[in-house]
This record gives structure tokens, C-alpha cells and sequence, in this order.
């Protein structure tokens, strides 16, 4: 018996090697049968596996396009699990659910199937087009909704009639109301409104006025969260009015000039006899206007614009503006006018002598401050080319110090840093000196490179952060997810970590985590910091510090 077994023994050992062989020599196909209708024509798709180390743009297992309009690759023999994803060139383009949520790997078996047949329901970076229902939050209420009444939605998909479907139920943790809406056909947009169980009872606005009806597009967002203001049918509070009270005029104001207020509440009138000021029992001009709007745009002039306010050195202001409800009364002071400013100025001389290389060639330059109301293209403010092909501007103004940046004459083409980002105000300091000189380094509009991705390096850690510790990348670029397995940052040979980002629209906003939100980075005093920005084309590698861990009392 015993030498019976040891004589079969090679045979299992034979027979197993053979099946071992006969699946190692199959090569399964994967057909993708349907993919989403707003996937771009032409578009490339990848699949990237366990097979290829997840690559996602890897070139030899870019798909064939047959003949039948479905996507066909035949993967590399191999034994066990299967593990893959299907992509338009990199992660940024994975494959997501019907509603653009990240989804688990796709498996299968080597052995089990000769054609692996598969769908591909919605792309990362593109709108969830099939998504089959939209969640609503509503953020807030007025505060004298009824508690005894149901909040409703009515739309066009409801024939405006509210049924037991369209009821908000309130959350037991946050408070809010919240509704979660099916797709019931093709159609991607609907109109609606929220209201008490009938458009009688509908939104208003913060006047309680009809309100246009809102529009939501099934995939756009997973969530849309709204604010009802107010309700056409109850009562509300309106700010009845405004007192605007001049303290002071400018000496050069006569006895029997006529003060009049002119606004975006009179078509910008200089003249209206209905908003002329009046001298109150303290010899102060003064005027009642009435709320008829959340907030208005205004100045003050005497009958023209010839003789509109300005600053105490001559330079028009910026349109005044006044937010009903926030005060019932509004005290303001009139420095000069336009037409009796008899100010002397002080002289400032600023020259660009450094310019980027990709400025455009037909550029014009332009100074906008505190001191001409942030006017990005103010002709007063223009600088001029000279001789040696530097950029001279001189400007007068009596103020001893002011803030400023330049621009291409509007502020998508302001200044930027060595990464593309807003600058700090530059200052003009008169007792500094009389002349400055200016280097642009970059425009905040026109990147210096074609970026196909970027590198984050965390040169500098807490020094209580875990030997080995695992650290994650949340953003923009993958639904901030904080313990995304696919952005575990790598260590470099000097043991910093880092992490290669694809090109992601115009710029990326992020954070460094321990893999939850509950470890997230934050400022030195450990506190919550903004999410990170970079804009595409300015730098191959942000070099970056990390404070703090959130969770660690080590501080």
C-alpha cells in the first residue's frame, strides 16, 4: 500500500503542474461593451492592473477599438486574481460609478473565463451624465417656518404637485432637511422649487418676492445644498430703511450747494430731485432710503458728475456700498470734490526693469492701489516705455504710503509668484525712497511650462510623526479622499516624501494626511489650515513644510 501511494504521488504532482500550465498558458480577453456617452471622440482607454504595477497611461495595454465599437485588449498569461481599472491615459481619468464615486478594483480569475465582458459607467474627470439620483440638503430655513408643516420639493418631474415622494426628512445628526431624488427619465436638467406642500407656500426671496425656479443637472454634483431665504405667504421682516448721516464735508462745500445721492437704486442719476440731503437739527445733511433691495451701490455728488466726491487728493472712489439690515443708521464722510480739489501732490517713480520671458509682446502695464481704487486699468496709471526698454511711471498722489500690484490692465493678468499664485501687496513708501524698481516674476494667466504633472516633496516633518509612517495626498484630483491607497506618498533616497500629481485641470488644491481626517496637517499653532493650491505650468516641484498632525498632543 505504501509503495502504491508513493507511485501515485508523481502522478498528482504530473497532473497538477498540467493544470498549473494549461491556466498559466491562458490569456483572457477584456471587452468593454459600453462607455459614457460624453466620453470624448477619439478618446484612448487603458487598462492598468496588477499586471503593469497600475500604470495608468502604459501604452502596451492601451484597448483596440474593433469593428463592433467595443474596446478589446487580451491581458498577459498568469496564475490566481486579476485586479485592474480602466482609464483615459492617467488617475485623474479613472473609471468611477454611475454617480462619479471612486469604485473598488475590478477582479477576476485567470482560468475561469476566456472573455471578460465589463462596462464602464462614468470617467473621474468628467460630469456623472447616468447618475440616477441627486441628494438635496437644504442648508437653511427661515426661522419662521412652520414646525407643523412638511418641507416639499415641486418641479417639472412632479407636474409641480408635491406627493409623498417629494417630502424632506430631517436628519436626526445635523438638523437639516434632507431629500434624496430619483432620475426618472433621460432627461439630465430639471426646475424646481422647495416649498410648504404647494406653490402657494413656495421659496420667496429675502423681500419675499417670487424667486426664479432653480435648475440641478443629474450628475454635476452628488449633492446640491440650497438656502431658502424666505416664503411667499408669511410675514417678514424688511429693513424699512437706512439713515445716511454726512459727518463731515469738505471745506470747499458752499452754504447753498445741494448734496444729492445717486446709486444703482436711480439708474446712477447725479440729479434726482428724490434723493436730495437735507441738514438735520445739527446742521448735518442727511437722507432716509428706503430697503428695497439686499444691498446698493452709491456716491454722492452736487448736481453732476463733474462734481462727484472723490478722495482727499483729487482721485475718483470706489462705488460706496451699504448691506440693508446690517445697521439702521450709516454715518459717512465726504473728502473732497472732484472739481475744487486743490491738493499737492507727492511724487513716486516706479521702473520695471525685469519682465518674464513670456510677457506678450503688445503688453501694456498699469499700477493698481489703495490709491485709485484698485483699478486694474487706469490709462492715469499706465507705464511708459523708454529708450533702454525699461518701463518708467510716475505718480503723484499725497499719500505718504500706499499698497499696489501691476497688471496687464484687468486682474486675470495680475502679477504672480514663482508658483503662479496672488502676491502680497506690494507697499510705495515715501520715506523708503523716490524710486522703485520692480521685477515681475510670473503672470497669474499665462503658465511657463507645459506640465503634465507636478511633484510634492515634504522637505520638513513634525518630529513626533511615526517612524515609517504612511502619508497621503486628499484633493481635488481624487474626491478627497484622505487614505486614498492610490496617493501614498514615496520616499526619496534622502527619506523625504514625495508624490508625482498628473495635470489636473488648471491647478490642484490639497492637503497631507495620516490617512483620515482626523490626522490631518495643520498650521504651527494647530490650527485647521486652507487647502493648498497649485496652478499648472509655473514649477516642476513644490518643496513643502508640515507643522502639525491633527490627533497628536505633542505640540
Amino acid at each position: 500500500m505504501k509503495n502504491l501511494i508513493q507511485n501515485s504521488m508523481p502522478r498528482i504532482l504530473l497532473a497538477g503542474m498540467m493544470v498549473l500550465m494549461i491556466t498559466s498558458c491562458t490569456r483572457p480577453v477584456i471587452k468593454i461593451e459600453n462607455i459614457p456617452a460624453n466620453t470624448p471622440l477619439g478618446s484612448r482607454i487603458f487598462v492598468s492592473g496588477n499586471f503593469n504595477r497600475w500604470d495608468p497611461g502604459d501604452q502596451s495595454f492601451m484597448m483596440e477599438l474593433g469593428a463592433d465599437s467595443n474596446y478589446y485588449i487580451t491581458i498577459p498569461r498568469g496564475f490566481g486574481e486579476v485586479q485592474c481599472k480602466f482609464t483615459r491615459g492617467d488617475w485623474t481619468s479613472v473609471e468611477t460609478d454611475v454617480c462619479g464615486y471612486d469604485i473598488e478594483n475590478r477582479s477576476f480569475y485567470y482560468g475561469k473565463k476566456d472573455t471578460v465582458v465589463v462596462s464602464v459607467e462614468s470617467w473621474k474627470d468628467l460630469e456623472a451624465i447616468n447618475c440616477p439620483e441627486v441628494t438635496i440638503v437644504l442648508n437653511k430655513l427661515p426661522e419662521n417656518t412652520p414646525a407643523e408643516e412638511p418641507i416639499t420639493i415641486a418641479g417639472n418631474f412632479n407636474e409641480w404637485l408635491p406627493d409623498s415622494n417629494s417630502v424632506f426628512k430631517q436628519d436626526n445628526r445635523t438638523g437639516k432637511y434632507v431629500l434624496t431624488l430619483p432620475r426618472k427619465d433621460a432627461t439630465r436638467e430639471i426646475e424646481y422649487k422647495i416649498t410648504r406642500g404647494t406653490l402657494l407656500k413656495a421659496e420667496a426671496d429675502r423681500f419675499g418676492n417670487e424667486i426664479e425656479k432653480r435648475k440641478l443637472q443629474f450628475g454635476a454634483l452628488d449633492t446640491v445644498y440650497v438656502d431658502v431665504e424666505n416664503w411667499e405667504d408669511i410675514g417678514f421682516d424688511v429693513p424699512e430703511k437706512v439713515t445716511i448721516i454726512i459727518e463731515s464735508v469738505p471745506v470747499q462745500t458752499m452754504p447753498n450747494d445741494i448734496l444729492y445721492i445717486t446709486g444703482d437704486f436711480n439708474g446712477w442719476y447725479p440729479r434726482d430731485n428724490k434723493f436730495i440731503l437735507q441738514k438735520n437739527k445739527n446742521g448735518k445733511f442727511q437722507i432716509d432710503l428706503p430697503g428695497t433691495q439686499d444691498e446698493i451701490e452709491f456716491k454722492f455728488t452736487r448736481g453732476d458728475w463733474s462734481k462727484q466726491e472723490v478722495d482727499k487728493w483729487g482721485y475718483k472712489i470706489p462705488n460706496r456700498t451699504f448691506s440693508f439690515g446690517t445697521s439702521d443708521t450709516l454715518y459717512i464722510k465726504i473728502e473732497n470734490w472732484e472739481d475744487r480739489s486743490n491738493e499737492i501732490p507727492v511724487s513716486y517713480f516706479f521702473v520695471i526693469n525685469k519682465l518674464p520671458k513670456t510677457t506678450p509682446a503688445d503688453s501694456k502695464f498699469y499700477i493698481a492701489g489703495s490709491i485709485n481704487g484698485w483699478d486694474a486699468n487706469n490709462k492715469k496709471y499706465r507705464f511708459e516705455k523708454l529708450t533702454n526698454g525699461t518701463w518708467f511711471l510716475k505718480v503723484e498722489n499725497q499719500a505718504q504710503s500706499f499698497e499696489y500690484k501691476i497688471t496687464r490692465g484687468n486682474w486675470s493678468s495680475e502679477e504672480a509668484d514663482l508658483y503662479g499664485n496672488n502676491i502680497a501687496n506690494r507697499l510705495a513708501d515715501k520715506n523708503r525712497n523716490d524710486t522703485t524698481y520692480l521685477e515681475i516674476i510670473n503672470w497669474i494667466d499665462i503658465p511657463i511650462l507645459e506640465q503634465k504633472s507636478v511633484v510634492l516633496v515634504i522637505d520638513s516633518l513634525p518630529a513626533y510623526t511615526p517612524k515609517g509612517q504612511k502619508i497621503f495626498v486628499a484633493g481635488n484630483f481624487n474626491t478627497w479622499n484622505p487614505g486614498n491607497p492610490n496617493y501614498v506618498m514615496n520616499r526619496n533616497l534622502k527619506g523625504n516624501y514625495y508624490i508625482t500629481i498628473p495635470a489636473h485641470n488648471d491647478g490642484i488644491s490639497f492637503k497631507f494626511t495620516l490617512g483620515s481626517w482626523d490626522s490631518e496637517e495643520l498650521d504651527e499653532n494647530g490650527n485647521t489650515i486652507s487647502n493648498r493650491t497649485y496652478k499648472f505650468g509655473y514649477a516642476d516641484t513644490l518643496r513643502l513644510k508640515v507643522e502639525n498632525w491633527e490627533g497628536f498632543d505633542d505640540w
